[in-house]
């Protein structure tokens, strides 16, 4: 996380932070407005966009929304005024991060940055054990992780390529038809059409 997108329409502000930003290791670019931080997104990239709630033409909550509206999960610091700490509440409800109260000392925002940091780091380690888990614990299109439905992946996988019938049972809700296609996407036929039945439309004769 080392990319910071500034957006404050105050030019000796912008100045400040990128100074500041870049003296400790991050790469920033700057806009005076909502409006010029989106079209600098796509092009930069930013891992972080710090920026003020009040802004002529797109303020912060509106960018905030814009950039969730499109999908993009850059973390979002709001800087705020004393008079204007409602909008940066409003902000958090909204899913910014964190916000920062202007007049700020340079410290708190790097600190802010850190700690934003340290999350995103943690998040992203989170994703990747539940990922690591439901590879783990998938078969085909199931998913399960307990120790009876893993013998049943195992045996799915042994006899999968016996030409043979197989016939599976259970009550009716236990997934009958997931371990059908599951015994079929493993084996040699999986190229060849999959037709599923509701045996209770057929008559008793």
């Amino acid at each position: 996380m080392r990319r910071v997108l500034v957006v404050d329409d105050e030019e000796n502000l912008r100045h400040v932070l990128r100074t500041l930003l870049r003296r400790h290791g991050y790469e920033v670019e700057t806009a005076k407005n909502g409006e010029e931080a989106l079209a600098l997104v796509d092009a930069f990239g930013p891992d972080v966009v710090l920026t003020d709630v009040r802004m002529p033409k797109m303020g912060g909550l509106d960018l905030l929304e814009t950039l969730r509206a499109k999908g993009n999960d850059a973390t979002v610091i709001v800087m705020s005024a004393y008079g204007n700490m409602d909008l940066a509440i409003e902000a958090m409800k909204k899913g910014a991060y964190d916000y920062v109260q202007k007049p700020f000392k340079p410290d708190e925002v790097v600190l802010t940055l850190r700690k934003a940091e340290e999350r995103e780091a943690l998040r992203r380690e989170n994703r990747a054990l539940r990922d690591e888990i439901r590879k783990e614990h998938r078969f085909e299109d199931i998913l399960a992780k307990s120790p009876r439905m893993q013998e049943i992946f195992r045996t799915i996988a042994k006899i999968a390529d016996y030409k043979t019938t197989v016939l599976v049972t259970g009550e009716s809700g236990t997934g009958k038809e997931l371990i059908a296609r599951a015994v079929h996407r493993r084996s040699s036929r999986r190229g060849g059409p999959f037709g599923p039945s509701t045996c209770g439309a057929f008559p008793e004769n």
